[in-house]
């Protein structure tokens, strides 16, 4: 198992529980992997939080932060493929 399917096994149980106390912080990544500051969202934790990201900022590489009142429960860089535009006539 590669580093990034356990980034995102960690973020999906986290997704998974019952969070209501738990805070996202989301960075834009740049070239060099370093997070660009300031923060671009904070949200609570939520399940469709992927999905949110993606149809508000679109796909690219982000840093998560998920605190838990004054503990760090995640630290990770994820990818988040571009969200499907569908055209009609």
């Amino acid at each position: 198992m590669d580093s990034d399917t356990r980034t995102w096994n960690r973020l999906y149980e986290l997704l998974a529980e019952d969070g209501w106390d738990q805070i996202v912080y989301g960075y834009r990544v740049d070239r060099f992997g370093q997070p660009i500051k300031p923060y671009l969202f904070k949200w609570g934790m939520h399940s469709n939080l992927i999905e949110s990201i993606r149809e508000d900022f679109g796909g690219g590489e982000y840093r998560l932060l998920v605190r838990e009142g004054r503990m760090m429960r995640f630290i990770g860089t994820i990818g988040i493929a571009e969200p499907v535009r569908k055209w009609c006539r």
